[in-house]
């Protein structure tokens, strides 16, 4: 071996293995932590990917590094399995990783398609009340949400836009206690929020369905599924 090669070989392994758990911290954070996607920036949202990206690549290239010395029979063909098993683990988190971020971007995306709908309504359509109250008679819980959930993905073939999960930072803001209670980024009047307001109705499901901001109540189009937020008290 040429002279000085075992000691940058040291040095780069233990430069990758920092880059390693500098990247693991962001994905602790961003994917495994307990970030709701309302919190979650898509400049957060890129880094996870980049840092699930370059995890793989880590183990790939290590793979090629060993992959000749196993041919030589240098190493035994047995000590691929491992790092096999890990690339397999990383390319599964690089997966969700890029689930999760495109996830976000249409939640997103929705979002801004419903501010240009609110911007171009008809004139029959912006006389529809700012806010309709339904109190349905079925009890609520959380196996009540669970099934809203599932019935949407199962007809629109795609993710809920959930903007909100039971309490929220938001929510304290204002005042309110929203835990147990779900928050939809629907525009009401939106083909996808037309059917969610029909289902709910038809499942005697309580709900808010908002068009527009609403002075305490609403900052925007969404729908709240539950019985109303309660008022927080002093205390709380």
């Amino acid at each position: 071996m040429e002279a000085g090669a075992a000691p940058r070989a040291a040095l780069e392994k233990a430069r990758a293995a920092s880059e390693d758990r500098i990247d693991e911290a962001i994905l602790r954070q961003t994917l495994y932590g307990v970030m709701r996607p309302e919190e979650t920036t898509a400049e957060q949202a890129k880094a996870m990917v980049e840092a699930a990206t370059r995890r793989v690549e880590r183990v790939r290239a290590r793979l090629e590094q060993m992959k000749p010395l196993v041919e030589a029979g240098i190493m035994a063909r047995m000590e691929l399995t491992p790092v096999l098993e890990e690339l397999d683990f990383r390319q599964k988190t690089l997966a969700l990783a890029e689930s999760r971020a495109n996830f976000l971007r249409e939640l997103g995306e929705m979002a801004q398609r419903e501010m240009i709908e609110e911007t171009e309504q008809p004139a029959d359509e912006a006389e529809k009340p700012a806010m309709e109250r339904f109190d349905g008679r079925t009890p609520f819980s959380p196996a009540t949400l669970k099934q809203v959930i599932l019935a949407f993905e199962k007809h629109f073939a795609k993710p809920m836009p959930i903007s909100a999960m039971g309490e929220t930072a938001f929510h304290k803001s204002m005042g309110f206690d929203h835990r147990g209670r779900l928050d939809v980024a629907l525009n009401p009047d939106s083909a996808e929020g037309v059917w969610l307001k029909q289902y709910l109705e038809r499942e005697g499901i309580s709900h808010y369905a908002f068009r527009s901001a609403v002075s305490g109540k609403a900052s925007g189009a969404h729908f709240h599924i539950g019985p109303p937020s309660l008022r927080l008290r002093v205390a709380d």
